[in-house]
């Protein structure tokens, strides 16, 4: 299960090996809260029924252990649901709607999501 897979209840870098990059060319609002322009890590703490999206303004990090809390441009909750079917390899997607998008992120039978907005 997804749960003997992650370390529940502890920042996560969000893939293998190295922290996974994101990069935004526009401000944006991440469940209202402000992330500018710029080049980011994301890393996330997952929960057996919910998880956190952090979007740290420190790059170029391998992903574990943590120690960048200071350096965090938002910390968000995420919406978690069950996929329609077993996904084998862990899965970024954006799906755009409008002129917002939802960063998924799919592994096994979970799904978490977030809504970005552009800020203008």
């Amino acid at each position: 299960t997804i749960e003997s897979l992650l370390p529940l209840g502890v920042a996560w870098r969000t893939g293998a090996n190295e922290a996974t990059s994101f990069v935004t060319t526009a401000n944006l609002s991440v469940d209202g809260k402000d992330v500018p322009a710029g080049s980011y890590t994301i890393f996330t703490i997952p929960k057996q029924d919910s998880w956190t999206l952090i979007v740290n303004k420190h790059t170029g990090e391998w992903g574990i252990p943590y120690h960048y809390q200071s350096e965090e441009a938002a910390k968000v909750p995420m919406q978690v649901s069950k996929t329609s079917g077993p996904v084998e390899n862990f899965t970024i997607a954006f799906d755009q709607s409008g002129d917002a998008c939802t960063l998924r992120l799919s592994w096994e039978n979970t799904q978490a999501s977030v809504k970005l907005t552009e800020k203008k």
